[in-house]
């Protein structure tokens, strides 16, 4: 599910994003079924919940009719086909591990732009926002006593350096815990 910031690839179940060519989707599978997406909600940098409904062949939807504030019961084409679209399933992504939460924390402050500019990476812990669950947290802490025992990079600029001798195994690590779902 992850939206393709922060050095994390885009997922399949962003990517079946569909709201803004509906009635024409893009779909991903899970379990053997085919979803579109049809709205995400974002709680932070990471956390995210898609509103996600299964393709049902027109002729054997048996669920209610077409409502408002509902993509339930609409017609959808998908590769030539018309399906209709079952109930509402939302996505929900896991929480990083703090190992995959501390690189996300660098990679916030390497590439987060203003927020992060002019401070260095102790003062962007020590002002960042509250985090949302007890991985994060552990996270920040672990990273609060590296700059503490080995210092860490001071700018911007140093911290990228730091992320591209890290090479892709980390990425890959954050990718894969990424599509991890609870429903």
């Amino acid at each position: 599910m992850a939206h393709g910031l922060w050095r994390v690839p885009e997922g399949d179940i962003h990517a079946a994003y569909s709201a803004e060519t509906f009635p024409r989707i893009d779909v991903f599978s899970h379990e053997g079924r085919l979803f579109t997406n049809c709205g995400v909600h974002f709680f932070g940098a990471v956390h995210a919940e898609a509103d996600c409904y299964p393709l049902i062949p027109a002729d054997e939807y048996r669920g209610p009719e077409p409502r408002q504030y509902t993509y339930e019961g609409r017609e959808a084409a998908y590769r030539g086909e018309v399906f209709r679209l079952g109930p509402k399933v939302v996505f929900k992504t896991s929480d990083p591990t703090v190992g995959e939460w501390r690189r996300l924390l660098r990679v916030h402050y390497a590439d987060g732009g203003l927020f992060a500019a002019g401070r260095t990476y102790l003062e962007f812990l020590d002002q960042r926002f509250t985090p949302k669950s007890k991985n994060e947290e552990s996270a920040r802490q672990e990273e609060l006593d590296e700059c503490a025992r080995h210092g860490m990079p001071g700018s911007q600029p140093e911290m990228r350096r730091l992320l591209e001798n890290e090479g892709d195994s980390a990425n890959a690590t954050v990718k894969h815990n990424q599509t991890d779902l609870g429903l």
